[in-house]
């Protein structure tokens, strides 16, 4: 396990190594990670939710059939 000092060395290990956990008395008590790589776990979390979402309407026949969807954006929008 590596040992960080002081801030420099945590963002250099943080660069080097992706997130880290910092443990306090053997217990693991905070994750720290770029904000790059929070961004990605924030969208892909997100994504799956909406995955989540899309199978369940499917399941419970929350769908419509896409010529529709567009004949009425036709009517409405023209387009």
């Amino acid at each position: 396990m590596q040992q960080v000092t002081n801030l420099q060395e945590l963002e250099t290990a943080i660069n080097l190594n992706g997130e880290m956990v910092v443990s306090k008395n053997s217990k693991n008590h905070v994750i720290i990670m770029s904000m790059e790589e929070y961004k990605q776990k924030l969208m892909k979390n997100k994504i799956e939710k909406n995955l989540i979402k899309a199978e369940e309407d499917i399941e419970k026949g929350r769908v419509r059939d896409a010529k529709d969807i567009f004949k009425d954006w036709h009517v409405k929008y023209g387009i």
